[in-house]
């Protein structure tokens, strides 16, 4: 689904990237994680287009990311900053509804499907009570649910998040990655997600990498992960690990 071989990413003289190789298969949510500057970032700019490796491959669907054409591109992939979507003044449905614009021939107007679409998702992310509510009046963790289901009716088969919990409290973040885990298990959605949260990751990710300066020091399951030694030397502090007490997964304390 998503193929990284040894990419390389420089800018100026400064590399970002350093032989990156690494697979997300179908289905899956994969985690990536890591100190400020590892990488992570410049990563998912490849893999959305915007940005090409100066060396190595990112292929997505078994196509480099950059030789999809943008419309192309947005029909197989939806992306999701930590910004979400910006506050401009337009309601919720018109926001939503615009996931469905990669779909649309040049002239082409939305039809009943795509209005039906728009109806079931926000039925399914609580969002019904808000769809005549404008943008600019919502809070950051409002629009990022907004941001969601507009990605929900795009109807992609690979998901890119970055950082999409950052700067939401705590209820919003579980409501964010819960309507996330939700999608992934119901249409077998292929997620690539940076979470600075590593509590979160090791909650909501099937695998995590973990990246630093720019290489990938260690994949794995949350068990392989989440290990003192081991964090201890990418992040330079020892955490305290626990258990969680109902999903028993690998939890930090610091």
């Amino acid at each position: 689904m998503i193929t990284i071989e040894n990419v390389s990413k420089q800018v100026e003289n400064k590399w970002l990237l350093n032989d990156v190789s690494f697979k997300v298969d179908e289905g899956a949510c994969i985690g990536l994680i890591g100190p400020n500057g590892a990488g992570k970032s410049t990563l998912m700019k490849l893999l959305s287009g915007l940005e090409e490796p100066t060396s190595g491959t990112v292929k997505v669907l078994g196509k480099e990311a950059g030789k999809w054409s943008v419309k192309k591109l947005a029909q197989k992939v939806s992306v999701l900053t930590q910004d979400g979507l910006s506050p401009y003044p337009m309601t919720v449905y018109d926001a939503v509804l615009m996931g469905r614009y990669p779909h649309l021939s040049f002239f082409q107007r939305e039809g009943t499907e795509d209005y039906k679409r728009v109806e079931n998702v926000l039925s399914m992310t609580g969002l019904d009570s808000f769809r005549n509510q404008m943008l600019d009046t919502l809070s950051g963790g409002e629009r990022q649910r907004v941001a969601i289901a507009k990605a929900m009716v795009q109807e992609p088969e690979v998901l890119l998040l970055d950082e999409p919990t950052s700067y939401l409290d705590i209820g919003y973040q579980v409501n964010v990655l819960n309507l996330v885990k939700e999608w992934q298990n119901r249409d077998q959605l292929t997620v690539l997600m940076v979470l600075h949260d590593l509590n979160l990751a090791a909650q909501y990710c099937d695998q995590l990498v973990l990246m630093n300066n720019g290489e990938v020091i260690k994949q794995g399951t949350s068990e392989e992960i989440i290990e003192a030694d081991t964090l201890q030397t990418v992040y330079q502090t020892k955490p305290e690990i626990i258990r969680h007490p109902k999903s028993n997964i690998p939890q930090i304390l610091l």
